[in-house]
């Protein structure tokens, strides 16, 4: 009999098996930390924004209606950066705005400008509002509207 070398077929097969179930137990728990990272972002990119209008606010006496104004702006009294960088794009894709149009079918208070984050998703906007707001994300200062995520700055 010759020394063995090399492994079975059914040796193989137990040990993809083995991996496979590993791989199914830790992949759905890998997207979900993945989700709650994008969630976080995003509520740190806003608290950001609605701090750098508010101090804006301050400075200059008017409210900026575009996210670039807090960078770079010739208003009088304008003391800034109030951001260290454009924050860009949101964690689903979308590039965060400034405006102080009130957004169509906005729900109760009016505020002087909305910070606007396009295509968020239901559920993540919903949390956003559940950790940020009054857990509906139908009223108060974070609506979702459509699949854009508003969150109100400065009530009139």
């Amino acid at each position: 009999m010759r020394g063995r070398r090399g492994f079975t077929l059914v040796e193989l097969l137990v040990v993809i098996a083995i991996i496979g179930i590993l791989a199914a137990m830790l992949l759905p728990n890998a997207f979900k930390t993945i989700e709650k990272a994008k969630i976080s972002k995003a509520e740190a990119d806003l608290h950001s924004i609605k701090t750098a209008v508010i101090v804006y606010y301050t400075d200059v006496g008017t409210w900026p209606d575009n996210i670039s104004k807090l960078m770079s702006d010739t208003a009088t009294g304008w003391d800034g950066p109030y951001l260290e960088k454009d924050p860009g794009n949101d964690p689903w894709g979308g590039a965060y705005a400034l405006t102080t149009t009130t957004p169509t079918n906005w729900n109760g208070t009016k505020y002087n400008d909305y910070v606007h984050a396009p295509s968020v998703p239901a559920s993540a906007a919903s949390k956003i509002d559940k950790d940020m707001d009054d857990d509906d994300t139908s009223t108060g200062t974070i609506q979702y509207i459509g699949t854009d995520l508003y969150y109100g700055v400065g009530a009139k």
